[in-house]
């Protein structure tokens, strides 16, 4: 799938496929003085990019922002090139800002959360740094209810942690569109997508129910799922909120069954109960899970490092 589609009378979105299995999703907003794009998506769109914006009637000069939700690979791909075309400005969450412009730092505290299990490999380096095409620096750093106004269309951000420690979500109050990256994660994928804060999850899960029950979210747009509306979006949060209860109840059993469990079995033996693939997501997701658990007071990391139940 490679495709430009008018999506309302001022957003398009430029779809590309990352594996088979995984859409990617990026949104233009046109507004009456200028556009943005939420986020950049990867290096290989930027010519689709470019046919979004004649599409929009939209000329160059007229892209004033990328607006991140946050900062993988996959989000800020194609950056240096739409800025070269456009001139644009950079807004991406503070506590990233390296990953934009040190891609040797994105590749080793995104990939390699812990060195010792995710081997340094040319696969793997070409899995993150092959989608990136430049680094570009941060021009404005977001706090949650920064407004963009681009005439006709004012984009708010939403805090929305979990998936990453600080991310993003845009809101258009005057429509009622709100324009999300991976605030809900893959969560049917081969891989466990991902997620670094439970609580966060959680409670950015909880945000955005409060948003759709007050009427202030009429339309979802999505990253890596379908344009959804308010009940189809209920929906889609309980069935991350399972998912979240059933990767905790997966770590609880393997620390159940041995008196105590090093990080790399955990990892291994979730995997493989959840039957996904044993990579490098997985393992933030499980070693976020521990520290969830551990602050619950549940679990606790002895001193060989391994973990038991409380």
């Amino acid at each position: 799938m490679s495709e430009v589609v008018q999506l309302t009378r001022t957003i398009y979105r430029a779809s590309f496929m990352l594996t088979p299995l995984i859409p990617l999703h990026v949104h233009l907003v046109r507004g009456e003085r200028c556009a943005a794009w939420i986020d950049s998506g990867v290096k290989a769109m930027f010519p689709q990019l470019m046919i979004a914006l004649k599409a929009a009637n939209v000329a160059p000069e007229k892209v004033r922002f990328i607006l991140h939700t946050h900062a993988h690979h996959d989000h800020i791909g194609c950056n240096a090139q739409m800025q070269d075309a456009t001139g644009c400005l950079i807004a991406a969450p503070a506590a990233y800002a390296a990953w934009h412009t040190d891609f040797e730092r994105h590749y080793q505290e995104f990939a390699r959360p812990v060195p010792d299990l995710i081997p340094d490999t040319p696969a793997l380096r070409d899995e993150v740094l092959s989608v990136l095409d430049a680094p570009r620096p941060v021009d404005i750093y977001l706090e949650e209810g920064v407004t963009f106004d681009l005439g006709g269309a004012v984009l708010e951000a939403i805090s929305l942690p979990g998936h990453m420690l600080a991310e993003f979500g845009w809101l258009d109050r005057a429509s009622g569109v709100l324009i999300l990256g991976d605030a809900i994660t893959g969560l049917d994928w081969p891989i466990l997508h991902g997620h670094l804060s439970v609580a966060g999850y959680r409670q950015s899960l909880a945000k955005l129910k409060r948003l759709i029950d007050a009427g202030e979210v009429r339309r979802v747009l999505f990253a890596h799922f379908p344009p959804m509306s308010p009940s189809r979006t209920r929906q889609l949060i309980a069935d991350a909120e399972r998912y979240l209860a059933e990767v905790e109840a997966t770590v609880i059993r393997v620390l159940a069954s041995q008196p105590a469990v090093t990080l790399e079995a955990i990892w291994t033996q979730t995997c493989a109960r959840l039957g996904r693939q044993r990579e490098f997501r997985a393992l933030s997701t499980v070693r976020a899970h521990l520290q969830d658990l551990q602050a619950r007071g549940l679990v606790e990391e002895l001193d060989d490092g391994r973990y038991a139940l409380r």
